[in-house]
């Protein structure tokens, strides 16, 4: 548990953990291709303004003027019923994964210290969340897929005052078998 962030099941941490979890091949994998890392980011970020451009109504990640986001994921929000938009997405063809379900204030490592805070917006946002593919090696025509798939989720995907860039949506963007996955 110690080498996997103090959890046993994923996203749920019992103890303080590490991530040592990299075997001795994947190291020799990243370290060959640690050359293209601006590549892979660039390509990421491109990825990211292509979807965001295509989906103005959407609760999309925000990156502040000035700042740079690489998106390790791509995590929109689904207003009431994510888990049934991910369920179409994935008949849709495409991928998603829900990052964080727990928020850190009710994991179980600080429930045991004596944490019992109430915190609304970050508990709301580990309802809501799903990170769609973003990952360098999606094609134009994958992004144009992913876009029209999300698209046809219209019931779930904006709440009445919602506006974008409104100040409770600074959060958002802080935080293979024929399925175009979230990696």
């Amino acid at each position: 548990m110690l080498r996997s962030h103090g959890q046993r099941e994923r996203y749920r941490h019992e103890i303080l953990g590490y991530n040592y979890r990299l075997t001795d091949v994947q190291a020799a994998i990243g370290l060959a291709q640690l050359h293209r890392l601006e590549e892979f980011t660039t390509s990421r970020i491109a990825n990211a303004a292509y979807l965001t451009s295509r989906l103005p109504h959407i609760a999309t990640p925000i990156v502040k003027p000035g700042y740079r986001h690489v998106f390790h994921q791509y995590t929109i929000r689904i207003f009431g019923g994510r888990d049934e938009a991910s369920r179409r997405l994935l008949q849709a063809g495409v991928g998603s994964s829900i990052h964080y379900p727990i928020p850190v204030h009710h994991q179980p490592l600080y429930r045991d210290l004596g944490y019992d805070d109430s915190l609304p917006v970050a508990e709301r946002a580990c309802e809501e969340v799903l990170s769609l593919p973003i990952h360098p090696s999606l094609t134009h025509d994958d992004l144009g897929h992913i876009v029209r798939a999300v698209l046809d989720l219209p019931q779930f995907l904006t709440e009445p005052d919602l506006v974008r860039g409104r100040s409770d949506r600074q959060g958002v963007g802080a935080l293979a078998n024929g399925v175009l996955t979230p990696v």
